[in-house]
């Protein structure tokens, strides 16, 4: 995790200077979110970088390979869920076939695989998942409904991703497993994984005639990402507040600092 103190330590000392107030906790608590999801997405951007860098022999492989570093970064976020598919029976969908409703998971980022299984022992064990063929357009799945060929089986299930839910065909499964990348949230007081997003919680305190604020490490939640992450996340926040107390220096400072990485 990326501590919260320290980013908001490190933007004071980079832009109040001997000016203080600049930086407020409520500023800061205002781009804290933005500042951490557009490193997430950037994630992923540099994963389809690297995969480029790796075709063109530029990648140093094995534990220096950028591609590996970034795979390993986003794995903090895969999640695994598994839902009992029989108590969410659906109606018959289309021509023919009826089907498995699952709403999607709230913190759901991007989707990496469902599986799927119709052979669960007498302890309610899923024994043999199989992997569902993912299909995004509801006109696709009603060609492979009526077709006698490519229909759905417990054998060879497809899942229809829509907005905000999945439905898997056909409906004789009786667990489906999703993997996901989850979408960037906070660490709390206690580590626990939170969906809200980073905050620096203070205490204001009146102390010798002037008010100051302290900051209360309980209430607060860390960045929900690598530590290694530190430096990008001060970059990035230095970047947002820059425009916002249209300071240049402080903005080009941070996107020079990024470049150079």
């Amino acid at each position: 995790m990326v501590s919260v103190y320290q980013v908001y330590q490190s933007l004071k000392d980079l832009a109040n200077k001997e000016q203080k107030g600049f930086i407020t906790p409520q500023v800061f608590n205002n781009f804290s979110a933005l500042a951490q999801l557009n490193i997430y997405n950037e994630m992923f951007s540099e994963l389809s970088s690297a995969k480029r860098l790796a075709r063109q022999n530029f990648d140093p492989g094995r534990d220096k390979s950028i591609r590996k570093q970034r795979l390993e970064d986003l794995s903090f976020y895969i999640k695994r869920t598994e839902i009992d598919a029989s108590e969410n029976d659906g109606e018959a969908f289309g021509t023919s076939g009826t089907l498995v409703v699952i709403p999607k998971p709230d913190d759901m980022s991007k989707l990496i695989s469902i599986m799927a299984d119709s052979n669960v022992s007498a302890e309610g064990d899923s024994e043999d998942f199989v992997q569902c063929q993912l299909v995004y357009e509801p006109e696709k799945i009603n060609y492979l409904l009526s077709s006698n060929l490519s229909k759905p089986t417990a054998n060879f299930p497809v899942a229809l991703v829509g907005r905000s839910q999945i439905e898997v065909f056909p409906d004789q499964l009786d667990y489906v497993e999703i993997t996901y990348y989850s979408k960037p949230g906070s660490i709390t007081n206690e580590g626990t994984v939170s969906t809200s997003p980073p905050v620096y919680a203070f205490n204001s305190i009146e102390f010798g005639g002037n008010e100051q604020d302290f900051f209360d490490s309980t209430n607060s939640r860390d960045f929900h990402l690598p530590p290694h992450y530190l430096t990008e996340v001060v970059m990035e926040m230095a970047k947002l507040i820059g425009v916002r107390l249209r300071d240049p220096n402080v903005t080009a400072f941070a996107t020079q600092e990024e470049a150079s990485e």
